[in-house]
């Protein structure tokens, strides 16, 4: 009489086992994938404000207090907004397909036509709490947090800052903000806060990180 091999097959309790196991690995994975992939976006405001020091750091004379005297214009689809001054009196919208451009533009806004309506116009930025300009910066400039173009002909300096959605967080997330000034400095970050961090002129400070901070 031929004896029948019997086909064992998984139990309710390891089925379950496995399940919980791969539901911890993706609680573990998500996470990381999403403050990766706010990372990677963060690389946007670096270049941008890099060019706007460039580009404002050629004007052999100071320039008006525009953004768009020194040539500036982020590539489209940017996540931030630029400002060279706080109240953003004359602006670029990108809400449309062609940007709304004008010669005295201080700020420029996000590409709202790539991202949609419900994106912002114009994001809050997060001041600097401090800043300890070097002792080469014009008067002007001494202890100034707001973004502008401060001196006159023969010595002047800027503040401006980038303000942008890296983690995707909907209202009352602060924005991911960066800093670039034309000095070196002695500054101070918002979050995670932090005070008395050498910055050199040019190099991109993170004055509010949205990645770990909301």
């Amino acid at each position: 009489m031929t004896q029948r091999r019997q086909h064992a097959g998984f139990t309710l309790i390891e089925l379950m086992i496995v399940v919980a196991i791969i539901g911890i690995l993706a609680a573990i994975a998500i996470p990381n994938f999403i403050r990766f992939q706010a990372r990677a976006r963060q690389s946007e405001v670096h270049g941008n404000l890099k060019s706007l020091f460039t580009g404002l750091r050629t004007q052999q004379r100071k320039p008006p207090l525009t953004i768009r005297a020194t040539g500036f214009a982020p590539e489209r689809g940017n996540r931030y907004s630029y400002h060279l001054e706080n109240s953003c009196s004359s602006t670029e919208s990108r809400a449309n397909q062609q940007p709304a451009v004008n010669n005295n533009d201080t700020c420029i806004g996000p590409d709202i036509f790539r991202f949609g309506a419900s994106f912002p116009a114009f994001f809050v930025v997060q001041a600097l709490p401090s800043a300890n300009w070097g002792p080469e910066a014009h008067a002007d400039m001494s202890g100034k947090t707001d973004a502008g173009i401060y001196g006159d002909d023969a010595t002047w300096g800027f503040l401006a800052y980038g303000a942008g959605d890296v983690d995707n967080a909907q209202t009352p997330d602060k924005a991911d903000t960066w800093s670039i000034g034309s000095y070196d400095a002695v500054l101070a970050s918002e979050c995670p806060a932090a005070t008395n961090i050498n910055v050199a002129a040019g190099e991109p400070f993170n004055v509010y990180n949205d990645v770990n901070c909301d």
